[in-house]
């Protein structure tokens, strides 16, 4: 599927340019097995660290008993992995089946300011401002105070200039998202969002 191992860890990931499935088979500090755990990391927000914006964990801990017993359970959760990256890349094949997945996902959670500054990247980028605002106005009239919270709200307040003053929107955000996978050590992104 293209899915590459990061370094000598435990964590996959699925590059797809503005967005990377990671998908991680974590282990326990209690014992000798692993837990699965997929989902996907927006690279619309430069930060130099992999998170679960949507998605997370898929499969209980497996604790290992014996090498027989752990590759048939490791293997199981191998193709649940396969088929996570196969229908997460149907959803997201192209701007407006992204934003219609993306925007019902986060409706399934917590109103938290994260999921409406998604939700807002996505609705840009598909072309529907008016909802963008919306949810960048959302984000904006979160009460946290927080250092990161107030950082977000200011990346958001730029953003939401750019959406509304300037037709270089989609390639700030190829710069913003080129950013991020440099700060990740990813490959330059040729922008693809046009």
């Amino acid at each position: 599927l293209g899915v590459t191992r990061k370094g000598q860890s435990r964590t996959w990931l699925d590059d797809n340019g503005w967005w990377v499935l990671v998908i991680e088979f974590q282990p326990s500090s209690w014992s000798k097995g692993t837990y699965l755990n997929i989902g996907v990391n927006w690279q619309w927000y430069p930060k130099d660290y992999y998170s679960f914006d949507l998605g997370y964990r898929e499969s209980g801990y497996v604790e290992y008993e014996s090498d027989n017993q752990f590759e048939s359970k490791a293997r199981e959760m191998a193709e649940i992995a396969k088929s996570k990256v196969i229908e997460i890349r149907s959803h997201l094949s192209d701007l407006k089946d992204a934003q219609k997945f993306i925007v019902k996902s986060y409706a399934n959670g917590p109103e938290t300011i994260w999921n409406q500054f998604h939700r807002g990247m996505i609705c840009a980028l598909a072309g529907d401002s008016t909802k963008a605002i919306g949810y960048f106005n959302d984000v904006a009239s979160y009460s946290d105070d927080e250092d990161w919270a107030l950082e977000l709200k200011r990346f958001t307040e730029e953003v939401s200039s750019y959406l509304l003053s300037s037709s270089s929107f989609i390639a700030h955000v190829c710069d913003i998202v080129n950013e991020a996978r440099q700060m990740k050590k990813l490959e330059r992104w040729q922008c693809d969002l046009a």
